[in-house]
């Protein structure tokens, strides 16, 4: 196995920069050993590029965070990062690559029921604090480097993301048992999947009402919907789930949103 050079490489497309600039300056204010170009310029002076982001996209991160949006998907260069990326991904079997969204731009083999953060309702700020959760439940952060860097946070008078200590996204059967492991405590946007991952609906849920909605799916009748698992996104309001499960409906035409109620 290669030597693990960072605990997070950053794969992204120049339009993005601003956003993913302050992610990588929190970072590494915190300690935390991030690939990020504009860091690199030295050492990217004068290599072959092709290879060397080959090699650190394969071989060099303990993660790669992957910025989605409609200018990542068309450019050569990204597209060849995420090659990487997958690769690796593909060879280990394991959580490596972590996506996160700026649009709901479909990219080749991120598919939808990979769990990712959406960075429309999430600030560079708290995407760092995210990143260092992730290292940290991980193991690639020790205790004590993970309780600094948050403690150096705080004393900076920082405001701590509200998703930061708890799953943003949650998969689970589509049965009553798997419901009954859904929260309640906010509005989420829901996806009723089959066993290959493919969109039977899409709906939005109310804070302490997202039980009940999913659970009139499991209906015989006409509110019934077959699926294997279902979905959920945790949302700051039930607006912006409504707003996000339109989007998803547009794009993906799941085959049970046009059935009549």
């Amino acid at each position: 196995m290669a030597m693990r050079k960072y605990q997070v490489a950053f794969s992204f497309a120049s339009e993005n920069r601003p956003y993913v600039k302050k992610v990588a300056d929190h970072l590494q204010n915190s300690g935390v050993d991030v690939f990020y170009d504009s860091f690199e310029q030295v050492d990217l002076w004068g290599k072959d590029l092709y290879s060397h982001l080959d090699n650190i996209y394969r071989n060099r991160a303990h993660y790669c965070v992957i910025f989605i949006s409609e200018a990542y998907g068309r450019k050569t260069w990204t597209n060849h990062e995420r090659k990487s990326a997958q690769a690796r991904a593909f060879e280990e079997n394991q959580e490596y690559i972590l996506p996160v969204r700026f649009d709901d731009t479909e990219i080749p083999g991120i598919h939808p029921t990979i769990g990712y953060v959406d960075l429309r309702s999430t600030q560079p700020q708290q995407l760092a604090e995210m990143i260092i959760q992730k290292l940290h439940r991980s193991s690639f952060l020790k205790d004590e480097q993970t309780q600094a860097i948050l403690s150096s946070s705080k004393a900076q008078g920082k405001t701590k993301s509200a998703y930061s200590s708890r799953t943003q996204t949650k998969t689970v059967k589509f049965n009553q048992e798997g419901i009954g492991k859904l929260p309640n405590d906010c509005p989420v946007v829901y996806r009723i999947l089959t066993e290959t991952g493919s969109n039977n609906f899409t709906g939005a849920a109310k804070k302490g009402e997202v039980q009940e909605r999913i659970r009139e799916h499991l209906l015989s009748g006409r509110k019934h919907v077959p699926g294997s698992k279902v979905k959920i996104e945790r949302m700051s309001s039930i607006e912006s789930a409504r707003a996000k499960a339109e989007r998803i409906i547009a794009r993906t035409k799941p085959k049970y949103n046009g059935r009549r109620k």
